[in-house]
């Protein structure tokens, strides 16, 4: 990649209690070298949601971005409001 495209990769070591962050849209491998529990959390920023929904064709995509939106919003008003 590096010859065609000018891409770098990392390599690295995680040990116990670190944490690794990739940022969104970024291609990543993962290599184990021991038995390992992952956990991810994806984030898609309400901008992006919107205009994913937008330009979706797929309608189960559009009913989880659409439930995603409603989430948020039902959150933000209850925080609004002052409670939870």
């Amino acid at each position: 990649l590096r010859e065609e495209c000018g891409v770098s990769g990392w390599t690295l070591l995680q040990f116990l209690g670190d944490a690794v962050l990739v940022p969104a849209g970024a291609p990543h491998q993962v290599r184990s070298l021991t038995g390992t529990i992952s956990v991810e959390q994806r984030f898609l920023s309400p901008e992006n949601a919107a205009h994913l929904r937008d330009h979706s064709a797929h309608p189960q995509l559009r009913a989880q971005l659409d439930g995603m939106i409603f989430s948020a919003v039902r959150e933000a008003v209850g925080i609004l409001r002052g409670g939870k």
